[in-house]
């Protein structure tokens, strides 16, 4: 009973619990009016008691030099107080205040928990979000919204369900608070931070905060299952598959089951452990692995023929009653598709083919009977008294024509190897370089026989 009522005393001499924003901080004179936020305050000093007498937009105070004072809706701190001034017609003293106003006001408090810390994929957790209200004034415009993705919510007490959140809008009074509940669960493996964002107005202005985080892991898969297999398998040649099941939590039982579907194409040599069997099918129907603990199996195969089906598995598995399945395919042989390719020698053979006829034709010109041939007889036949200009007849613009015919036919296999090494781009460009110097070569050709006839005629 004397514990009750000395508890009792306590609370009620406890200060009242509140929130206070600073709006006045610096330097004001007595016996003047001073505008701050919005009211009118004024400050007299009292030199003798080293009190100042503050005059508030509500309820006036007193506060002792080196003080603080607070009414129902401001704190008033008195740092300093020096002489200023004295009016020497009304013999009025003006002192100096130093002082900090605060403006007290509506706070809140949130906070989140799950249940779970560490989750299974699928297994569903409590969380609980609780919003406080610790002062004496009733905060209102609460806006709560808590976001929970990628969770799943599988159901909610206390808040409004939108998606994958959690809100509410609402006042509460002083010392009051509101809970809302949901029970959360997801597949998605992961370390996840779970926290809410509360907004409110305190009497003063619009506040927002945020609840504290929740931190909530999510496990991966608790059965790992590891493959193994021959490489380069042959047809007609034995080969080994292996299986390694492992039990990844620390304190919890698997319980599993797992078939394995050989493909056609595939026989069973030998397994091990023995499996049942039904056709190409092989079960283990119930299996128990403890916790951390492991399991192997080996199939000694052989591969009848070429084939394309894979080996299936499926395994089927549950962990503190949360069912899970997980089902993988091996290829026993390597799948491969590539577009049809002429074999490299006949890329080759065509190529060479190519260049030849490329060649050929610029040959055949330099091939060509020779009129310059005929000239010159014609020219032995004549008397000794005849002048015979030879290098003024066509037989050295012939020569001309010739050459212009070799430089055609080397810059045509030029063109044609340029053509077969780089790629398409490079060659067409390559192409017509090639095909303008070819007709400047033949121009200046053209244009020296001409020159060269009429000097002739």
């Amino acid at each position: 009973m004397k514990l009750a009522i000395s508890l009792s005393i306590l609370i009620l001499f406890l200060p009242a619990a509140l929130a206070e924003t600073e709006i006045f901080s610096g330097k004001v004179i007595t016996n003047s009016d001073k505008s701050i936020d919005g009211g009118i305050f004024r400050f007299q000093y009292d030199d003798v008691a080293d009190k100042v007498f503050v005059q508030t937009p509500t309820t006036n105070l007193i506060s002792a030099n080196g003080e603080c004072k607070s009414n129902d809706v401001f704190r008033v701190c008195i740092n300093s107080a020096n002489f200023s001034h004295k009016n020497i017609t009304t013999y009025v003293y003006y002192y100096e205040i130093d002082a900090t106003i605060y403006k007290l006001t509506g706070s809140l408090s949130a906070s989140s928990k799950a249940t779970l810390s560490s989750l299974l994929q699928g297994e569903p957790t409590d969380l609980e979000v609780t919003v406080t209200n610790p002062t004496d004034f009733e905060i209102t415009g609460i806006l709560f919204s808590y976001d929970l993705a990628p969770f799943y919510i599988l159901e909610a007490k206390g808040c409004e369900l939108n998606g994958k959140r959690l809100i509410w809008e609402g006042t509460l009074k002083p010392k009051y608070d509101k809970t809302c509940t949901a029970k959360i669960s997801t597949d998605k493996e992961g370390k996840y931070n779970l926290a809410g964002n509360l907004s409110y107005f305190n009497g003063y202005d619009t506040e927002r905060i945020m609840t504290n985080a929740s931190v909530v892991t999510v496990l991966p898969k608790q059965l790992k299952v590891s493959y193994f297999m021959d490489k380069d398998i042959l047809v007609g040649e034995p080969f080994y598959t292996n299986l390694s099941l492992q039990n990844l939590h620390s304190s919890e039982e698997i319980n599993a089951k797992f078939t394995i579907k050989l493909p056609s194409h595939v026989s069973l040599i030998k397994d091990k452990p023995a499996l049942e069997k039904d056709g190409r099918t092989l079960r283990h129907s119930s299996l128990l692995l403890k916790p951390a603990g492991s399991m192997n199996y080996s199939l000694y195969l052989e591969k009848n023929s070429q084939g394309t089906e894979p080996i299936n598995y499926k395994f089927e598995y549950a962990i503190k009653g949360i069912s899970d399945v997980i089902e993988n395919s091996t290829f026993v042989d390597e799948i491969i598709t590539q577009q049809k390719t002429e074999p490299a020698e006949k890329k080759q053979e065509k190529s060479n083919d190519t260049i030849a006829s490329a060649a050929q034709e610029p040959v055949q010109s330099q091939q060509m009977p020779d009129k310059n041939a005929t000239a010159d007889a014609a020219a032995e036949n004549k008397t000794a008294a005849e002048p015979v200009a030879i290098e003024a007849k066509p037989k050295s613009d012939k020569k001309i024509l010739i050459t212009a015919s070799a430089s055609t036919a080397f810059l045509v296999i030029l063109l044609v190897i340029f053509r077969l090494r780089k790629g398409k781009r490079e060659s067409k460009e390559l192409a017509e370089r090639i095909r303008q110097k070819l007709e400047t070569d033949k121009k200046e050709a053209l244009n020296e026989i001409q020159e060269k006839v009429l000097k002739k005629e």
